[in-house]
């Protein structure tokens, strides 16, 4: 298993992947923030044609207070990442694992960000 991402392969399209994930945040206390889709930007401004390939910036708020409180070096990490990348007819959705990066750069203890986390990797765990 990787350190840094947590992956998960589903059948679904890219598209629909981020249907779904989009409508599962609100249900776990999570919000999209913002999302890139690079299939249209790389289309709109370059004529490329690729995959779907998108990139979510998703947040807790109570979370993101919570990390910040006992570091406030958290916010490099935050807020969390979803990333949708379709390949044929499934998609990969990985996930930055904050924990990970609280640990190694900035010698927190990783429980924390890994109870919040393990929400997000349960609902992609889902797809």
């Amino acid at each position: 298993m990787p350190k840094f991402f947590f992956e998960r392969i589903t059948q679904l399209d890219g598209d629909s992947c981020f249907a779904k994930i989009s409508s599962s945040l609100r249900g776990i206390g999570f919000v999209l923030l913002s999302y890139v889709d690079m299939k249209e930007i790389l289309k709109k401004n370059f004529g490329t044609e690729m995959e779907p390939y998108y990139i979510m910036e998703v947040c807790k708020p109570g979370a993101a207070r919570e990390m910040i409180g006992r570091n406030e070096n958290y916010g490099l990490f935050l807020p969390c990442k979803i990333t949708i990348i379709q390949k044929g007819k499934s998609s990969r959705v990985l996930l930055a694992r904050v924990s990970a990066m609280a640990e190694d750069y900035l010698g927190d203890d990783p429980s924390v960000a890994r109870k919040y986390e393990e929400e997000l990797i349960q609902m992609i765990s889902t797809l």
